[in-house]
């Protein structure tokens, strides 16, 4: 019995062609527009011409029938050119959308003029070529026969100004921005001097991550949030290893990279949000009140459905969405900072709290943030660690604590490592802290232990 794999992928250029039945060279162009405006699905018409047929697509009518000085223009013949692609209906959709993208820029959109064996011809839309072609590469993602690895197809695209006299270094931003478009899956990435994404995927431990995940070999260890002023538990940041069954309790660090390089990235953390308000849940049973935080990745909340499966997560867990504070990073949130904004502002507006992670090591304009919808920032230990051998690292921490102070931001120091640090930022104005120096990350069987609020 053979496993169904999905709806069949058009093969050829004529199973996504439009029928169209060819209009005289005479016709006007304002019956034309008139007709076009009546059909909204059709991406043109075919308009019979001295040496064969020409498309009109409905673009071209519209810039002529709406456009300025265009009144010598009366008939569709006097607007057909020589620049139509004419292809066979038994071309191969491959080969089609190669010949359409290899048309001079400004033809690209246009669509392509599809001829049958009978006589028929018809009109493939340019979006329908290249999604038949986009679809039947992404049926590609199979098993390789020879290593037994999942293949999947993704597209990134690296874009490289010419500003440089030397086409290699151009060559090589692209290339960079490439990677790091396939990275953090955000599909256009610019290429800059400073942009180096060299790394390789694992394949061989990704494909273990990815069966380790589905096999419970994933654990959560949670590193406390302490109030600076009580130093009590606020809270817990949900950070996840990986007991391998051959090389023990791995880090984030020796995986997440190439997670995030991949489909993966997604799966894993479908489950640390899961786990964690599960762990919360558990907590609360105990009588002990753990609001948790789970940093996302940009591929995460890039997606259509990272709203909904978040907030149907808590209730999953029997909790409330309050005790679940989701964290982004600048990057993440500048990288697709529409899109970003307005998932993170839907998820505030149900009761989930939104955290920028890292903050300060991006590159976000304090001017953006009253725009941001966010109720923390946590400052990046790159700038703790530093504040008391660096007075520009205290007057930068000095800044932002006055900065979110006016927005009603809460603000988290991260790495704090010592005693004088942790009394430095309470005075300073810092509303939580977390580091090494107050409480390690603990794995859930030692939360109920630490010291923490009462329900």
């Amino acid at each position: 019995m053979t496993t169904p794999t999905g709806p069949r992928l058009p093969r050829k250029l004529g199973e996504i062609g439009i029928p169209m039945t060819p209009l005289p060279a005479g016709t006007p162009v304002g019956d034309i527009a008139g007709a076009l405006a009546a059909d909204t699905l059709a991406p043109g018409v075919i308009i019979e011409a001295s040496d064969g047929y020409r498309l009109l697509s409905r673009a071209a009518v519209d810039r002529v029938h709406n456009g300025p000085g265009t009144a010598g223009h009366r008939t569709a013949g006097e607007l057909t050119g020589a620049g139509t692609l004419g292809l066979a209906a038994d071309t191969d959709i491959d080969m089609a959308a190669e010949a359409a993208l290899a048309r001079p820029a400004a033809d690209r959109e246009e669509p392509v003029l599809v001829r049958w064996p009978d006589g028929r011809y018809g009109i493939a839309p340019i979006v329908d070529l290249l999604a038949a072609m986009a679809g039947r590469f992404a049926r590609l993602s199979r098993t390789d026969p020879l290593t037994g690895l999942p293949i999947s197809v993704e597209a990134g695209i690296g874009v490289s100004h010419a500003d440089h006299h030397d086409v290699t270094v151009l060559m090589r931003r692209a290339a960079a921005a490439v990677r790091r478009a396939k990275h953090e899956r955000t599909g256009v990435v610019e290429g800059t001097p400073r942009l180096h994404t060299n790394q390789r995927v694992d394949l061989r431990q990704l494909t273990e991550l990815r069966a380790g995940l589905r096999s419970g070999h994933l654990r959560l260890h949670y590193q406390p949030l302490h109030d600076a002023t009580t130093r009590r538990m606020h809270g817990a940041e949900a950070l996840v290893r990986w007991q391998h069954p051959q090389r023990g309790l791995l880090p984030p660090g020796v995986f997440l990279p190439d997670a995030e390089r991949s489909d993966v990235i997604l799966e894993l953390a479908d489950w640390v949000l899961a786990e964690a308000l599960h762990q919360a849940a558990v907590c609360h049973g105990s009588g002990l009140h753990l609001p948790v935080s789970v940093n996302l990745p940009p591929a995460y909340l890039a997606q259509d459905r990272a709203v909904d499966t978040i907030l149907t997560l808590p209730n999953l867990a029997g909790v409330s969405a309050s005790m679940l504070t989701v964290e982004s990073t600048e990057t993440a949130v500048l990288t697709r900072q529409e899109l970003v904004a307005a998932q993170l502002a839907e998820l505030r507006a149900r009761g989930i709290r939104v955290a920028i992670d890292d903050f300060g090591t991006g590159y976000t304009s304090l001017g953006l943030l009253p725009a941001l919808p966010i109720d923390e920032l946590k400052i990046d230990r790159s700038f703790v660690i530093r504040m008391h051998d660096s007075p520009a690292h205290a007057t930068i921490i000095e800044s932002v604590i006055a900065i979110a102070r006016s927005l009603g931001l809460t603000v988290v120091a991260e790495g704090v490592e010592d005693e004088p640090t942790a009394a430095d930022l309470a005075t300073a104005g810092v509303d939580l802290l977390q580091g090494f120096g107050l409480n390690r990350p603990h794995p859930p069987e030692l939360i109920p232990t630490l010291p923490a609020l009462p329900i």
